[in-house]
């Protein structure tokens, strides 16, 4: 029999979840601010402020 093999939890870019680390800290920011940021909701692209969050989203998720 071929024994299982236990690895340790991915981390949070990997699994693609945003609970925990900084990825959990700019997703909760980004949802926050889309709220209450009409331009965000028209178009992200329209608000600096929303463009900022996706970004360090996205670097956060990729583990920079």
């Amino acid at each position: 029999m071929n024994p299982v093999s236990r690895r340790p939890p991915a981390p949070a870019a990997v699994t693609g979840t945003y609970r925990t680390g900084p990825a959990g800290l700019a997703y909760r920011a980004l949802l926050e601010h889309t709220q209450m940021c009409e331009q965000c909701v028209d178009d992200v692209r329209g608000c600096a402020t929303g463009r900022a969050l996706v970004r360090t989203l996205r670097e956060a998720a990729r583990g920079r």
